[in-house]
């Protein structure tokens, strides 16, 4: 992956929260992201960051729409840096992204608002 002078955003994908049910679905399909149609990211990213504007409803989530990864409540944001902590020398290793075409699954009660995920590289 070569560096970039300056950061980029992929395009949010928007998924409405009346829409989830207890079993996990894709939240950044390419009905969620209608500018590129895109599935899962565009391209890699550094910094994931998701937010959820429903006030009574919380989701878990999922990388491998299987496992359970994570939970963010009401009106919680979870932002994850994936590069706060690589090692920097030559090789690259150790840096960390979030790779293109990566998916987000979700489950949880059916809400009244969105869930934004946004990605930067």
């Amino acid at each position: 992956m070569t560096e970039l002078m300056s950061f980029q955003c992929i395009e949010m994908a928007v998924f409405a929260m009346s829409g989830l049910t207890g079993t996990y679905q894709v939240l950044n399909g390419a009905s969620q992201q209608a500018d590129t149609g895109s599935v899962g990211f565009q391209d890699d990213i550094k910094i994931l960051k998701i937010y959820n504007d429903d006030g009574t409803q919380g989701i878990t989530f999922s990388f491998d729409g299987v496992v359970k990864n994570d939970y963010l409540p009401p009106k919680g944001t979870m932002i994850i840096d994936l590069q706060a902590n690589h090692a920097c020398d030559a090789g690259a290793q150790g840096t960390k992204n979030g790779r293109k075409g990566q998916l987000i699954h979700g489950k949880g009660t059916a809400g009244t608002a969105n869930l934004y995920i946004i990605g930067y590289r």
